[in-house]
């Protein structure tokens, strides 16, 4: 009977040993896969970078995409982070950004966006608020005002980091306008008047006034120029206003004389060759044009020669040579009587989109390209003026061209309209002021106002 009882207790005290030591064993076992699962992401956070671009490293096609390719190779050789680079198409970055943080789904921890759409990213809470980190980084005093003013809300939040920026303006020639182009709209079609009586086959203008990026080149300056906006902080459509109303009456009178080539409201592309041709003075363009504008010839018959290579000139092909020879100038867009020209900027920037998992290594990959021989690299690659003003100082960008972009943009650039749908808004208004154009007994005002009332139905 003892010995049963001493072996019935060496039983329950061998059991409770099991079940504590089994006990202590699952325990460890869970600190260590937690352990182990924490630093296992981290290691994958700090060796791996997924980024969003329009380029496409994989397989190179222009001198964007080789750029890429380069970055990425060298990034990896000098931090040891792998970055894998998803290619999106141009026309579409922006919304599939915005429809992934919408769906919670994979988001990258870096993107490329188009400043112009920063409205859009707002009113949609797609992109973190960058403003304090920004503002701490040693290149931040570098950053060019209107690159930075691109990427900063109406409340003052930065929500992007520009990389490199596009404005607009006018290219001339001189021997159309030997003392520049008029400063003003009243100026321009007094002048245009005689231009016409003294040769009535010649225009004063042309440039792309149909179509959305007419809204990007043209119009949106001069409405800013006569004071008014078209869009609110809120995204809604403002553009049924006095200033536009004054700005289609200013552009139904190049039309109703003559003074403005018909090409301008074609499709396509039609609207530059009159101004390549020589046979109109002015043509309002960005500062990404000088790419096509070639071959050129002047108003007097000098040609100017250069076959599109696809790749950064820094003399800007025709254009450049013009300029040289002085047969050709660039100037801000005419501006409303009184007031200061205005020229939409517009910048390639880099963002972290809301639900990005490695915020620290974004950062340091936008550090790394904030860089001042990185900018200048990134910059001439894709053909634009770098944001940071250290890089804009390069060799790169000190001919007559680039020193002239500068200019214009340091003195009159003017950031995007603030429109929660940017690109339904610039087709909504382009397509309404084409009406205004081509059929001028149209009301202004009434058919401004529709086009807006339906932009702004479509938010409600």
């Amino acid at each position: 009977m003892l010995l049963s009882g001493a072996k019935e207790f060496l039983l329950e005290r061998l059991t409770m040993t099991f079940r504590k030591t089994t006990a202590l064993l699952m325990c460890l076992a869970l600190v260590a896969a937690f352990l182990f699962s924490a630093f296992g992401s981290t290691v994958t956070a700090q060796t791996t970078l997924q980024l969003w671009t329009k380029f496409n490293d994989q397989n190179p096609q222009n001198t964007q995409d080789l750029w890429l390719a380069d970055t990425i190779a060298r990034y990896r050789e000098q931090t040891g982070v792998q970055v894998v680079n998803t290619f999106q198409p141009f026309d579409q970055i922006n919304a599939k950004l915005n429809v992934a943080v919408q769906a919670r789904g994979e988001v990258p921890d870096v993107s490329y966006v188009d400043s112009q759409q920063l409205g859009f990213f707002e009113q949609n809470g797609v992109l973190m608020d960058l403003t304090d980190w920004v503002k701490s980084r040693p290149w931040f005093s570098d950053l060019d005002a209107g690159a930075l003013a691109a990427c900063t809300t109406a409340d003052g939040r930065i929500l992007c980091v520009p990389a490199h920026s596009a404005v607009h303006f006018l290219y001339f020639w001189t021997d159309v306008y030997p003392d520049g182009v008029p400063a003003t709209t009243d100026e321009f079609l007094a002048k245009a008047a005689e231009l016409k009586a003294a040769n009535p086959n010649a225009f004063a203008f042309t440039g792309k006034l149909a179509e959305k990026v007419a809204v990007e080149r043209f119009y949106y300056n001069l409405i800013v120029s006569y004071g008014g906006q078209i869009a609110d902080e809120e995204g809604r459509a403002t553009w049924a206003n006095d200033a536009t109303v004054k700005v289609v009456e200013f552009v139904r009178a190049l039309f109703a004389n003559g003074y403005a080539a018909q090409e301008s409201l074609a499709p396509g592309f039609d609207n530059e060759q009159p101004f390549m041709r020589g046979e109109a003075g002015a043509f309002v363009a960005g500062s990404y044009s000088y790419v096509y504008l070639t071959p050129l010839t002047a108003p007097d018959g000098t040609k100017f020669e250069g076959e599109i290579t696809g790749t950064f000139d820094p003399e800007a092909l025709s254009v450049g040579a013009a300029l040289k020879a002085g047969k050709l100038g660039i100037a801000p867009q005419f501006a409303a009587p009184g007031s200061k020209p205005a020229s939409l900027i517009v910048a390639s920037a880099w963002a972290i989109p809301m639900g990005a998992r490695n915020v620290e290594a974004a950062k340091a990959f936008i550090d790394f390209q904030m860089t001042t021989s990185e900018n200048v690299a990134y910059s001439a690659a894709y053909g634009a003026l770098p944001a940071l003003v250290s890089a804009a100082q390069a060799e790169e960008f000190q001919t007559p061209y680039w020193v002239e972009v500068a200019k214009i943009q340091k003195e009159f650039a003017v950031p995007a309209p603030t429109f929660a749908d940017y690109d339904k808004g610039i087709t909504l208004l382009a397509d309404a002021i084409v009406r205004l154009i081509t059929n001028p007994s149209l009301d202004i005002m009434a058919t401004l106002q529709a086009a807006q009332d339906e932009y702004n139905a479509g938010l409600d």
